[in-house]
């Protein structure tokens, strides 16, 4: 008899039109597995489709939310290694095309399919929890090739949380030698705390977090994970000794950032921005070129990215379970989102120990 489940889906564009619904197991095809689902991170990017905002327009609803998921494999299709049942797991919700010159080079997180994009969308590979069914679900269906076994070391709640810190990894990895640069983290959210988290693991003693006075306890968090210093203004950062910062990583998304960071980094500084805005900035050309500054744009994970930081969460130097800052049960979920919405310090995980 076909098993049943229960899954949280977002029926429309409409804020918060959020429903459980009961779904039938299918036949797996012969690359497909089942996993019974653990734990499932909140994403921003969830957020924001449960509250209903623009710039989602290309999701395909009624649709399973969470794209940070893990589980154990239970059933697997017959193209399926048979080693890995019973194994716990993530999913990479990426699924590229494997043959064009991103794919070659690893960099699937910008893999269109080889069709070019005058416009930037989410990339056409970016699938699990936007355009196929996610992991808010007691069971979810994935591709063989998009699960990653994980150590017996890494609870679930940081396996649910590991796809965004390969977020925050994959922007770290845009700054070159990034264990000895002094580095600024801009926005002490879910992603900046993550940035911040895998920079003190690393061994990097110059990482400096800046927020907005409301973050107050976000950034005593980030203090707690090991961050050098605090600060919840710009003004606060000037002062006789100040020397600039080699690198800043704005998680913030706020426009006004990266004028200011200019003014705050070295000859031969890099800002990475990773917070997404659709709003414009300017920026003095001549301080670019004088100052040799260097910005670039970092978005979501590559597989080899995804596997660095379950190797990271595996180690103990790397302070990640404290980024978890609220699980709820699987029938609290919206519980959960109201909580990631108020700005909980960290992550909020769902956790599925219960049935509902």
């Amino acid at each position: 008899m076909a098993m049943k489940y229960q899954a949280l889906v977002k029926c429309s564009t409409k804020k918060k039109d959020v429903q459980f619904k009961t779904y039938t197991v299918p036949e797996l095809d012969r690359n497909e597995c089942l996993l019974k689902v653990s734990a499932v991170g909140i994403c921003g990017s969830d957020l924001h489709m449960y509250d209903g905002h623009g710039g989602y327009d290309w999701v395909t609803y009624p649709l399973v939310l969470g794209h940070e998921v893990t589980g154990t494999v239970i059933a697997m299709g017959a193209a399926g290694d048979k080693t890995l049942l019973n194994k716990r797991v993530v999913i990479n919700p990426y699924k590229s095309c494997g043959v064009c010159d991103y794919c070659q080079r690893g960099e699937t997180n910008c893999c269109d399919f080889n069709d070019y994009k005058f416009i930037k969308t989410p990339t056409e590979a970016l699938r699990y929890g936007f355009r196929e069914a996610g992991g808010m679900g007691q069971y979810m269906v994935a591709d063989i090739n998009n699960i990653i076994v994980i150590d017996d070391t890494v609870c679930d709640e940081v396996a649910a949380i590991s796809e965004a810190l390969a977020v925050s990894y994959t922007a770290v990895l845009k700054v070159t030698d990034y264990k000895k640069k002094s580095i600024l983290v801009v926005g002490p959210g879910p992603i900046g705390l993550g940035v911040a988290a895998i920079l003190v693991g690393a061994g990097n003693e110059q990482t400096h977090m800046l927020g907005v006075p409301q973050d107050q306890s976000r950034l005593q968090l980030a203090k707690e994970i090991g961050v050098q210093a605090t600060f919840v203004a710009m003004e606060e950062l000037f002062h006789d000794k100040f020397s600039g910062y080699d690198a800043i990583i704005d998680c913030s998304g706020h426009p006004a950032i990266p004028k200011e960071a200019i003014r705050l980094l070295k000859r031969g500084g890099q800002l990475v921005l990773v917070g997404i805005n659709s709003a414009e900035f300017s920026v003095p050309m001549d301080q670019i070129v004088r100052g040799e500054i260097m910005i670039k744009g970092s978005y979501g994970i590559t597989q080899a990215n995804f596997q660095a930081v379950l190797q990271m969460a595996a180690d103990s130097k790397y302070p990640f379970n404290k980024l978890v800052a609220h699980t709820v049960s699987f029938k609290d979920s919206l519980d959960g989102f109201e909580s990631a919405l108020n700005k909980v310090n960290g992550k909020v995980v769902i956790h599925f120990k219960e049935e509902i």
